[in-house]
C-alpha cells in the first residue's frame, strides 16, 4: 500500500512539474507574442509606473536613436517626460501639481505632448491604460501627429501672414485688436493704435514699376520690424497701409514711437527714398473697434492733408 502511495505521489509531483512547465512556457510564449505585437507597432509604446520607465518597444529607439537599449537610456534619463516641452496646451513633466502620468489618468482628453530630442520637434497624442493593478504599471502609447501639427502650423502661418512682406496681415490685425482691447478693458492697461502708409506710393509704382514698389514694401517693413518692441503688433492691412497695435502704451508713448519710425524711414533712402504719414489714437474703454479705427484713420487723413511725412494724434 505504501509503495503504491509513493508511486502515486511521484506521478502527481511529475504531473505538477510538467503542468507548471507548460503554464510557464505558455506564459512565456504569450509574453513573446504580445511583445512581438507591441514591437510591430509604429507608435511608441512604453510601460511605466508613476516614477520610472519599465519597458519600451522597438519604435521607441527609432526616435531616441542615440540609445539601443533601455538600460542605456535609463542611465541618463529616468523618464521619457524629460523630453516634454513645457508649453500651453500640452502635457509636460509636472503639470497642475501632478506628474504627467497622474495628469493623463485624470485628464485623458488633454493628451497632446511636444517632445524635443536631438534638436528635432515631435508631437504626439498619448493614450494610457492600466495593465497591472498589483504593480500599478501603465502602458502609454505615443501616436505621432507631427505631420498634422506641422501642416496645421503652416496653414495658420499662411492665414495670418502677408505673403509679400511676411509680417502679419489684416486678418491677424482683426483678431489681435479684439484680444488686446478685451485685455485692456479687463486689466485696465492703456492700448494705442497707429495707422500709417507710404506717401505717394502710386507715383512709385507708376514711375518705377510694381516690382520696385514691392521691393520698397519689403525693405521698409524690415526696417520698421527691426525697431519695434517685443509685444508690438505690426500688420499690413492694405496695399501700402499698415497698423501698429501697441499694448501698455498711452497715446503720448505711441506718438513718440511713430515719430521715431517716421524719422528712420525718411533717413533710410533704400530702393527709393520714401516718407510715411501716421495717425495715432488711444483706445477708449468700451469703445467699438470700428470707431477706434475710424479715429486713427481720420488722424492719418489729417497727416496727409497737413503735408504728409508727419504724425497726427487724435
Amino acid at each position: 500500500m505504501h509503495k503504491w502511495f509513493s508511486i502515486a505521489l511521484i506521478v502527481v509531483m511529475i504531473s505538477a512539474v510538467i503542468l507548471s512547465n507548460l503554464v510557464h512556457n505558455r506564459s512565456q510564449k504569450q509574453k513573446m507574442y504580445y511583445k512581438n505585437i507591441i514591437d510591430s507597432s509604429s507608435n511608441i509604446v512604453v510601460v511605466v509606473d508613476k516614477n520610472s520607465i519599465i519597458d519600451v518597444n522597438k519604435t521607441f529607439f527609432k526616435y531616441f536613436n542615440k540609445y539601443n537599449t533601455l538600460e542605456k537610456f535609463k542611465k541618463e534619463h529616468k523618464s521619457i517626460s524629460d523630453f516634454f516641452v513645457e508649453k500651453e496646451g500640452y502635457i509636460y513633466k509636472n503639470i497642475d501639481g501632478l506628474n504627467w502620468l497622474e495628469y493623463l489618468i485624470k485628464n485623458p482628453k488633454n493628451n497632446q505632448v511636444k517632445i524635443v530630442y536631438d534638436e528635432k520637434e515631435y508631437y504626439f497624442t498619448i493614450g494610457v491604460s492600466l495593465i497591472s493593478v498589483e504593480d500599478k504599471h501603465y502602458s502609454a502609447i505615443f501616436s505621432d501627429i507631427t505631420k498634422e501639427k506641422l501642416y496645421q502650423k503652416e496653414l495658420e502661418y499662411t492665414t495670418i501672414t502677408d505673403p509679400l512682406t511676411k509680417i502679419r496681415n489684416r486678418y491677424y490685425y482683426n483678431e489681435q485688436i479684439k484680444k488686446e482691447s478685451a485685455n485692456s478693458n479687463r486689466y485696465f492697461y492703456p492700448l494705442s493704435l497707429v495707422i500709417f502708409d507710404i506717401d505717394y506710393f502710386k507715383k512709385i509704382n507708376d514711375e518705377f514699376g510694381h516690382d520696385v514698389g514691392d521691393s520698397v514694401l519689403v525693405e521698409y517693413t524690415k526696417l520698421i520690424s527691426s525697431h519695434l518692441r517685443n509685444g508690438d503688433i505690426f500688420c499690413r492691412i492694405g496695399g501700402e497701409e499698415f497698423t501698429l497695435i501697441l499694448p501698455h502704451t498711452e497715446k503720448s508713448g505711441a506718438y513718440k514711437i511713430a515719430g521715431k519710425l517716421r524719422v528712420l524711414i525718411e533717413k533710410h533712402k533704400k530702393i527709393v527714398p520714401i516718407t510715411m504719414s501716421f495717425g495715432v489714437v488711444e483706445y477708449i474703454k468700451g469703445e467699438g473697434l470700428e470707431v477706434t479705427f475710424k479715429r486713427a484713420d481720420q488722424a492719418l487723413y489729417e497727416a496727409k492733408n497737413g503735408g504728409r511725412n508727419r504724425v497726427v494724434v487724435r
